[in-house]
């Protein structure tokens, strides 16, 4: 089929569907608000979209997963704990000239740093057990093949929202990476510090190095306001956008009576992304038939659709160490040209979008972003909200995406 020729005798415009958006947005975040991963608000929200796209779509589920939604960013605070009390260990252990203090001081960095790597670095859930459980949900419709499903597309966007970064919002990109830079230096030179403190028989230079460390306590104590987990924000472009474009997706089939013969389409709207993709990763494993029965599966998820002069798809997700799909990306990359985009191929070089979680679930996946990467001011802080979204950009987004979709359809990945 050919999405121009539909596209141009259709009723309704990219405007009509960016409207749709704008008003479903707007509508979540007046009447569900700041939206914490299992919370009452998420549920509220995802019953709302399942709504919404329940005409749309041959059928609409929504699923349930358990959640423990305050430990992912909890490595931040606990990081700084931690790094507060091997600097403490080891002053004392150069002050009394006893090198057990710096042992302990050495399991303290160890833990600070298996936080850190274990929840933020590889997206595992080290610290789940420490912290209540809850449940989250992902809102699943599927516009069915009227044939044999050979091909299955399923474009994706988060329901859930971020607490706010208290430094993005009070200081902007460059407070917010001095705040984080100041940390990791701090960490470096406890490292340091407690390397020479455990090796050298230098007294002098050992109290020298350890006092050193209170220059970094102001970094470790500020790491316990990184995040606001009391007030979480509305997270309209990050990423009602999203998910507003996959829902886009279906509507546009389903009011312009296109049925494909041999490619299914799911919109997938997940929840627990914000506390370490925690949805997209709930629904591969209760779904292994999508990559096991024959149909060539892609996941491709949009995520904060505002920025149009950032436009990126990435190859590398998950801090840039798990590599997406190149022949996913280039089919979006390809269908965004013929929508007058020249989008370039990145890598995210710290955080994560859902296609990470699908790439690691094996499934061939991609990841469309339109955000500024400095981080944005409105990035996690209270700025996101529906009249701060750009419903142009959200416009281009849905185009893109039903591009992808038609050029799916039509030749897979070749």
């Amino acid at each position: 089929m050919d999405f121009r020729a539909i596209l141009k005798k259709s009723r309704h415009t990219l405007s009509d569907y960016a409207l749709f958006a704008a008003d479903g947005i707007d509508h979540i975040c007046n009447t569900c608000g700041p939206r914490k991963c299992g919370s009452e608000a998420e549920r509220k929200a995802q019953e709302y979209l399942a709504e919404t796209l329940t005409p749309y779509a041959d059928a609409v589920t929504r699923e349930t997963f358990d959640v423990h939604p305050d430990a992912f960013m909890a490595f931040v605070p606990i990081a700084g704990g931690l790094l507060l009390g091997s600097a403490a260990a080891n002053i004392a252990g150069a002050l009394k000239k006893s090198k057990l203090p710096a042992v302990a001081s050495v399991a303290l960095i160890g833990a600070a740093v298996g936080a850190l790597v274990g929840e933020f670095g590889v997206y595992k859930k080290p610290l789940d057990p420490l912290f209540p459980k809850a449940r989250s949900g992902n809102v699943i419709a599927v516009k069915k093949a009227t044939g044999e499903t050979k091909r299955r597309i399923i474009i994706s966007g988060h329901t859930d929202s971020a607490p706010e970064w208290t430094y993005t919002y009070r200081l902007g990109s460059k407070g917010v990476l001095g705040v984080s830079g100041y940390a990791v230096a701090g960490l470096a030179y406890d490292i340091a510090s407690t390397a020479v403190s455990l090796t050298s028989k230098n007294h002098k230079l050992k109290k020298g190095l350890a006092l050193g460390q209170l220059a970094f306590a102001p970094a470790f104590a500020g790491l316990f306001a990184f995040t606001n987990p009391k007030r979480y924000v509305d997270g309209a472009s990050d990423d009602l956008s999203g998910s507003y474009v996959a829902a886009s997706v279906l509507k546009f089939l389903s009011d312009n009576d296109v049925a494909f013969e041999n490619t299914e389409v799911i919109a997938l709207l997940t929840g627990g992304e914000e506390c370490g993709l925690r949805g997209a990763e709930a629904f591969f494993q209760a779904h292994p038939d999508l990559l096991n029965d024959g149909a060539e599966t892609v996941f491709v998820g949009f995520d904060t659709i505002r920025d149009e002069e950032y436009m990126e798809i990435y190859t590398n997700d998950l801090n840039g160490l798990v590599k997406n799909d190149l022949a996913v990306c280039e089919l979006v990359q390809n269908a965004a040209k013929q929508c007058g985009k020249d989008v370039p191929f990145g890598s995210i070089p710290l955080g994560s979008t859902d296609a990470a979680a699908a790439s690691r679930a094996g499934c061939r996946a991609a990841s469309f972003v339109a955000m500024d990467p400095a981080p944005a001011r409105y990035y996690h802080t209270r700025l996101d909200t529906a009249d701060n979204i750009v419903p142009a950009a959200i416009a281009k987004g849905i185009e893109i995406a039903l591009q992808t979709v038609f050029d799916f359809d039509e030749k897979g990945l070749g």
